[in-house]
């Protein structure tokens, strides 16, 4: 065989090798993990050069999940690779599928670029054969195909026609017509999540398009609060999404004593561990682990009080009095009624809302005798003015419990309304405009200093003080009660923080309140029953009468 056939022959053979091994590569599940196995390779960051891309267990376990699953969220230790490998799957999608518009969001700009330089490093050590011809490459987009015109001058874009764009985080970043994948990188990092998932869906779905969700738990971000209850809603299978929960040891040779050496090597406390490297999917969707409050309320479990009202009667002498009144839809519940003659015993703080069904007013009652809660009254539906007088109610039922109500906002209406007919109403003295005066402030003013003492202080009783606290929007809110980026102390996005607020007030108010006070009416003593059972207890006649003269004359002296 001459030289021109060998090369014909050759050429042939290896032209069908390149068409066979783009159809493998084509080929589903077993197509994206061939293409990985045999073409890819990634960026060494120690090294700084590039190594195959070898597959961990459980980056081979997610890949079947990529193909299978329309929506998927994965819940992830650092550094396993997961980003690499959707770097991966979003250019296989793009260079071996026509029209595929692909969208990579991130939490910032410079996170964008880096995710799309991921793809770019692996397309530009493909074989040329194997690279369609790129029509755009830009720093956040990378496009596939070529320009054709027709006959008249039109022209129209032809091959693989396919983009991904990588993009900063922004609330219309999921704005798009046609997504066929929406992969979203370290949502937990990304205070937009919330408002372009609700961008994306409805174009996902129109597409029949595919969404990844990625996170590790960093749950003292601004998507955190988003990206747990999409998780937790996947584990309940309430949303449509499969969840997937890789942990730190899924990397294989990391061995036992890798979160040691972490917290050594990093400076990790427990907690950072617990965000950065979970071991569990208990442990990764905690919401313990971010929240302000901590392991402060890791020990304490709801419990159901009576639930209902207040209303104000009169009794048989015509003196008005104030009754509890049982009903499962009442704003008032109770899990201990006020103990009778007691004075200063019972504390009440409250955090006010407008009562336009968005946030709510809240108040509690503390028993500073046996310091705990009490009873809760909280609505979202009951406007200042009206609020105060529920207020009234609950300190009245509650032997004229101190009355504390925040005085911002809202606030301002309910502390008038209390002034104007309420004794017992919390107050601080505050420098007047002449020196030396001071004047009194009634309720509580909230600026974030004030707010700092009043979470310290709750947190203090969680941790130190309570031996129980009943209350589950409480503890609810304390959980997903978290310090933001810019320093101020908050509920998550989406969450709320009413109860914390009334709680951490109704401390404020029991700390600045005179001692508590039996004032139960003292019996006075029987002198002839005392005699008889003392007789019958056998102290003669005269005994008695020499006992009754020395504590007749111990308490004239004392007189």
């Amino acid at each position: 065989m001459n030289p021109e056939s060998n090369l014909a022959l050759n050429y042939v053979e290896e032209n069908n090798f390149r068409i066979d091994e783009i159809a493998n590569c084509m080929n589903g599940y077993w197509g994206l993990r061939h293409f990985i196995n045999n073409y890819v390779y990634i960026q060494d960051r120690r090294s700084k050069k590039h190594i195959k891309f070898e597959l961990w267990p459980g980056q081979e376990a997610v890949i079947p999940k990529f193909q299978v699953e329309n929506m998927l969220v994965i819940l992830k230790a650092r550094q396993l690779g997961l980003t690499w490998l959707c770097a991966c799957y979003a250019l296989w999608r793009a260079i071996f599928h026509t029209f595929e518009l692909i969208i990579v969001i991130s939490a910032k700009e410079d996170l964008a670029i880096e995710f799309l330089d991921r793809v770019k490093f692996m397309f530009d050590r493909l074989p040329e054969w194997m690279k369609p011809p790129a029509y755009k490459r830009a720093t956040t987009e990378l496009s596939f195909g070529y320009e054709q015109k027709d006959g008249r001058g039109n022209v129209a874009l032809l091959g693989m026609n396919s983009t991904i764009k990588s993009l900063p985080a922004t609330p219309d970043a999921g704005q798009s017509k046609t997504i066929t994948l929406l992969i979203m990188d370290e949502s937990a990092l990304n205070r937009y999540c919330r408002e372009i998932w609700a961008a994306a869906s409805p174009t996902l779905e129109h597409a029949e398009g595919k969404a990844i969700i990625i996170s590790n738990p960093s749950k003292n971000r601004p998507g955190w609060s988003w990206t747990r209850d999409l998780y937790t809603n996947a584990m309940k299978g309430a949303n449509g999404f499969k969840h997937i929960f890789l942990s730190w040891n899924e990397v294989p040779g990391r061995g036992p004593d890798f979160l040691a050496r972490k917290a050594s090597e990093e400076g990790l406390d427990e907690e950072d561990l617990s965000m950065q490297y979970p071991s569990t999917e208990e442990e990764a969707v905690s919401v313990l682990g971010g929240s302000y409050f901590g392991k402060a309320i890791a020990r304490f479990t709801s419990v159901q009080g009576m639930r209902g009202y207040l209303k104000r009667l009169t009794d048989q002498a015509g003196k008005p009095i104030v009754e509890f009144e049982t009903d499962s839809k009442g704003i008032l519940e109770i899990w201990s009624e006020p103990e009778k003659y007691w004075a200063n015993r019972y504390a009440i703080g409250s955090d006010v809302s407008e009562g336009l069904g968005e946030t709510f007013s809240v108040a509690y009652v503390y028993d500073r005798l046996d310091q705990r809660f009490v009873a809760r009254m909280r609505s979202n539906r009951v406007d200042a003015d009206l609020w105060a007088e529920r207020l009234m109610e609950l300190g009245d039922y509650y032997n004229n419990a101190w009355i504390g109500p925040e005085r911002n906002g809202a606030g301002i209406t309910t502390v008038i309304h209390l002034e104007e007919k309420y004794l017992n109403l919390f107050y601080r003295k505050q420098p007047g405009k002449i020196k030396g005066e001071y004047v009194k402030e009634y309720g509580w003013n909230e600026t974030a200093e004030n707010k700092q003492i009043i979470c310290d202080e709750l947190k203090r009783h969680l941790r130190l003080v309570f031996t129980n606290c009943p209350c589950a929007f409480l503890l609810d809110e304390c959980s997903t009660f978290v310090r933001h980026e810019n320093g101020k102390l908050k509920h998550e996005d989406g969450k709320l923080d009413d109860c914390v607020i009334a709680a951490g007030i109704t401390l404020q108010v029991s700390l600045m309140m005179n001692a508590v006070e039996n004032t139960k009416p003292k019996t006075k003593i029987n002198k002839f029953a005392e005699r008889i059972d003392r007789l019958e207890g056998g102290m003669y006649s005269d005994e008695f009468e020499e006992y009754v003269n020395k504590t007749t004359r111990v308490t004239q002296d004392l007189r």
